[in-house]
């Protein structure tokens, strides 16, 4: 079966084009879209500069001077996605405080949604979610997998900045904030984990796909990991 079965491609400029699975958030496009994003480093074909990947879609950046687009998708037969084994999503442990200053908006979500705050906190811990995508900001990772019930619009005018490390939800997404800026987001905790340190090997903690699930923790813990290097985060077995 084609790499590319069932994709839409879409120029974008003279050295780009994205490839499209579907237009809704769906494990099955994510799933596809990390094939396309393997296969292609696995071959490093000439002229590829970067490929991006989102919950649903592929941006493939190229050299117009070496490849094109053609020439690229020709590179993705069938034997370069069936050797193209993708690496195992790694599952992790993240404490989040959800109460106090860090959770500020925790009330007001509550109230949207028709929920005690108490509620939202054990809905949302219990929840596993999905780095589907790094975007707007570096580090700044998007969550899916929130539960129908904690599906709340935006507010309906941005908030104040938020401090970095801060988890947002929003529009039936999660996200944990690599910056401090105003938001039109509910901001729900605060984890103590850097996610960008530009650096290090690693620039961001989590690969797209990666698998999170949340903890809690009181604001002193917060205020103690911060000062440590990984915040608190551990991998799973």
């Amino acid at each position: 079966m084609s790499l590319l079965e069932g994709a839409v491609l879409r120029d974008s400029g003279e050295s780009a084009f994205v490839i499209e699975f579907g237009d809704t958030i769906d494990p099955a496009a994510g799933r596809a879209v990390a094939r396309v994003a393997a296969a292609f480093d696995g071959i490093a074909p000439q002229g590829l500069i970067e490929v991006v990947p989102t919950f649903r879609s592929l941006l493939v950046i190229f050299d117009p001077d070496a490849t094109n687009r053609e020439q690229l998708i020709a590179a993705l037969d069938e034997d370069a996605g069936a050797e193209t084994a993708l690496p195992e999503p790694a599952r992790w442990r993240l404490p989040v405080a959800m109460e106090g200053e860090a959770a500020e908006d925790i009330e007001a979500a509550a109230d949207g949604l028709a929920l005690s705050p108490e509620e939202l906190r054990e809905k949302f811990l219990a929840g596993t979610y999905q780095v589907g995508m790094y975007g707007f900001a570096p580090g700044f990772a998007y969550l899916s997998g929130v539960a129908p019930a904690l599906a709340i619009p935006r507010r309906p005018s941005p908030r104040p900045p938020m401090p970095t490390g801060s988890v947002i939800l929003a529009g039936g997404m999660a996200a944990l904030t690599s910056v401090s800026m105003p938001t039109g987001w509910y901001v729900i905790g605060r984890t103590a984990i850097t996610l960008f340190r530009p650096d290090a090997d690693r620039m961001v903690p989590f690969s797209v796909g990666d698998s999170i699930r949340f903890e809690p923790m009181t604001l002193a813990e917060c205020e103690r990991l911060s000062r440590t290097e990984d915040g608190g985060v551990r991998r799973e077995a």
